[in-house]
């Protein structure tokens, strides 16, 4: 017994280490699917048909299990107080204010440089004493961010009403992360509820707006890969990440995210990533190593 215990946490410490990875491949895809989405359907359409085939994925996911049916008695009213507030900032307000700080037209390399702050906010909103070196390690993984972005991004459009809509994107993300972070319900509920209250608020939208796509292959793949791998799959390993570690720690992995939507853009699209970018990127990563592993690489040179 103390065996298959000892090969299940072995196996559990393995996923742990594999999850930021997939989480970061996953989300950071989902930029370049959202910008092929979006060239077939208006923003509010296709908010509305990706919170449609997130819920009913989840709904079958949760039917077809008997455990889930028996966790709705035992949640908690501050944990669906939490759900539905960290759900509306993540799930609603995130995403609305990121897309309409798009369409005011304000550069892509702009928007990325606001909401690369979330790391350097999250630190500073969740610990009791704030640790400078632990804050200049974060603002130089936000350098390189700057570094890396000015180099592929150019930015060529200012206006204040997109750098507002962008700030309350920052805002909505980080605030909704932190109390994901407190959320001790089960995943597979928690993502519902939050799903559902998207679906019922999109769907208002949509009705009021009305619903306009083009549907083919493109729309499709763009559509299963922000309806099912993002807002289900995603959200999960998030949901994982913060219950096994902080709000501030799994943050800081966002600081990766512009970067990989670059790779990923010159893999896929043929775009150049020059010397400023590549430079900017070596920096993050690096940076983001010592962050990560301070307490070990610190414990390592004391010994010495």
């Amino acid at each position: 017994m103390s065996l298959t215990n000892s090969n299940k946490l072995e196996v559990e410490s393995l996923v742990n280490k594999f999850v930021p990875f997939v989480f970061l491949i996953i989300w950071s895809g989902g930029a370049l699917f959202s910008k092929l989405g979006l060239q077939y359907a208006d923003v509010w359409s296709f908010l509305f048909l990706r919170s449609a085939l997130a819920l009913s994925l989840l709904t079958m996911i949760f039917l077809s299990n008997k455990e889930y049916l028996a966790v709705i008695p035992t949640l908690k009213k501050n944990d669906f107080v939490r759900i539905i507030a960290s759900g509306l900032l993540l799930q609603v307000l995130y995403l609305v204010f990121y897309f309409l700080s798009i369409n005011t037209h304000l550069s892509l390399g702009m928007i990325i440089l606001i909401l690369g702050m979330q790391p350097i906010i999250t630190k500073l909103a969740t610990s009791n004493n704030v640790n400078y070196y632990d804050i200049a390690l974060l603002g130089g993984c936000f350098i390189g961010l700057a570094i890396a972005t000015l180099g592929y991004h150019k930015i060529e459009q200012i206006n204040l009403l997109g750098i507002v809509m962008a700030a309350c994107a920052l805002i909505s993300i980080t605030f909704g992360t932190i109390i994901q972070s407190k959320i001790t319900s089960n995943p597979i509920l928690t993502l519902l509820l939050q799903t559902i209250v998207a679906f019922m608020i999109f769907g208002a939208t949509t009705v009021m707006k009305g619903l306009s796509f083009n549907f083919n292959f493109y729309f499709i793949s763009a559509l299963l890969w922000m309806g099912a791998v993002v807002s289900v799959g995603a959200f999960l390993l998030l949901m994982r990440m913060l219950r096994h570690s902080n709000a501030e720690k799994a943050s800081t992995l966002f600081f990766l995210l512009p970067l990989l939507t670059m790779v990923l853009e010159s893999i896929f699209f043929h775009k150049h990533l020059n010397l400023l970018t590549i430079f900017g990127s070596i920096m993050v990563c690096v940076v983001l190593f010592i962050y990560q592993f301070k307490t070990f690489i610190l414990n390592k040179t004391s010994r010495k």
